[in-house]
């Protein structure tokens, strides 16, 4: 029989075993570790065996805030009771890890400071996911933003504009731009201030292979140069850059730079098609030059003021070729003074029947050269249609229109291969006193034209004054 004591003995010894396990397993249903710190803020518990990587043995005697990362309030200083307050802590492998504390004081025997009691929950996902959400919902804002100056544009241009010039101010760049690929290096399709030579020398190579460039100029500026990965004519690229010395790019930064660049890429791009379209819908596919409905829409322009593009361009330079004076030489209230040639190959059916069509086309291309080339400032160059050029000779007189029309001849007749251009020209001079109209105009000079073929062709007429 066991003696009373023996068995008193025994049953406390269970309870306080069972006591602690019960301890034990609801502090680690409750938290991720329990501790104790003395008054100089040293553990002296720890609980369980495995801290943040850390033995739990090789952390007792060190000060709990000896873990706290960055330069933050000491929480194991304190002297009162805390709950849930977050803090930034170095496990094992010196990572960051995020907790949630909260803190009791201790005191000792005769009331006073005896240390802390704690519990911590792990909570670094959680923060993590709660930063990431932020971000987020910040990145978003700004796009939100940045969407609505594009959207507010006028043109397709402005928006890029606008779309650059805010996301400058938005990551604080000393600049940004889209680009275009180019030989040899890209083509700053439009920017905010013009890109350091530097990234053009890195763009140009990333652009080639398609990928993108992040990293440090050789004068030490972020640089970023992100692709649209849109298909020619479309494709396109962002860069972007800060002054020598300024922060790198966070994920953020680059979050908000690669939706840009797909945006600003896509609305370049459109741009980009648009003004081809325009461009092949006033240019002749064979030449080059302006064709009938170009050539008429510059011609009214430089004779009526009123028709005239108020930002200077005219017909086929609104698709993006060389600018011309809209006013040109000699310019008056009424419009410029000049002379319209009608210019028609001779030769053309001949060459046709002999030599193919293909023969055809080498002529009809020569003659658009040669006008081109002899075309000086202000003049407007077209092919009319078939075997019919016309030309405008801005400034000119009826000596001037005549002088040009024998030049051309000479020009023609210095070309001495089976394929050569011959044509006749009819011109017209026109006085904008005389309030004539391009119809009349055209009128004068088609006649001339084939006043000349009737004489022999291989030479011109001037047309009679308008009356």
């Amino acid at each position: 029989m066991v003696p009373p004591a023996a068995a008193a003995s025994a049953a406390l010894h269970g309870a306080l075993l069972e006591s602690r396990q019960r301890w034990q397993d609801l502090a680690g249903l409750a938290a991720d570790l329990v501790f104790e710190t003395d008054n100089a803020g040293r553990f002296t518990f720890l609980w369980p065996d495995t801290v943040l990587g850390h033995r739990a043995a090789d952390l007792l005697g060190r000060r709990a805030d000896s873990l706290l990362l960055g330069a933050v309030p000491n929480p194991f200083a304190l002297r009162q009771a805390l709950r849930g307050h977050r803090v930034w802590m170095a496990d094992a492998q010196g990572q960051p890890r995020c907790l949630a504390l909260s803190l009791a004081p201790l005191g000792d025997e005769r009331g006073g400071h005896a240390g802390l009691r704690g519990a911590a929950h792990d909570v670094t996902q959680q923060e993590a996911a709660a930063a990431s959400a932020a971000a987020g919902l910040r990145r978003a804002a700004l796009l939100d933003s940045l969407a609505e100056c594009v959207r507010h544009a006028g043109t397709a241009r402005e928006a890029v504009e606008f779309g650059l010039a805010g996301l400058r101010d938005a990551l604080g760049c000393a600049g940004t731009a889209m680009l275009v690929p180019a030989d040899p290096l890209p083509e700053v399709a439009a920017t905010t201030t013009g890109p350091p030579p530097a990234l053009l020398d890195r763009a140009g190579p990333a652009l080639r292979i398609g990928q993108d460039w992040l990293g440090l100029l050789d004068t030490g500026e972020p640089g970023a140069v992100l692709h649209h990965h849109g298909r020619p004519p479309a494709a396109s690229a962002l860069a972007a850059w800060r002054d020598p010395g300024a922060r790198d790019w966070d994920p953020e930064d680059l979050a908000v730079l690669r939706s840009m660049a797909a945006m600003l890429g896509a609305v370049l791009g459109f741009d980009r098609m648009q003004r081809e379209l325009e461009r092949q819908a006033s240019t002749d596919p064979l030449t080059g030059l302006d064709n009938r409905r170009a050539f008429l829409d510059a011609l009214e322009a430089r004779l009526d003021p009123a028709r005239r593009d108020p930002r200077g361009a005219t017909g086929a330079e609104a698709a993006g070729e060389a600018p011309r004076d809209p006013a040109g030489p000699e310019a008056g209230p009424g419009g410029v003074r000049g002379a319209l040639a009608f210019l028609d190959l001779d030769n053309l059916k001949p060459l046709n029947d002999r030599h193919g069509h293909e023969a055809g086309d080498v002529a009809l291309r020569a003659t658009a050269r040669m006008l081109r080339a002899t075309a000086a400032e202000g003049d407007i160059v077209g092919r009319f249609g078939g075997d019919e050029f016309i030309l405008w000779i801005a400034g000119a007189d009826a000596a001037a229109a005549i002088t040009r029309a024998r030049a051309l001849l000479d020009a023609a007749a210095a070309q001495d291969h089976d394929h050569a251009p011959r044509f006749s020209l009819g011109l017209a001079a026109w006085d904008p006193a005389s309030n004539e109209s391009v119809a009349r105009l055209l009128a004068r000079a088609d006649a001339a034209l084939y006043d000349a073929k009737r004489h022999g062709r291989g030479g011109w007429r001037l047309a009679e004054p308008a009356p």
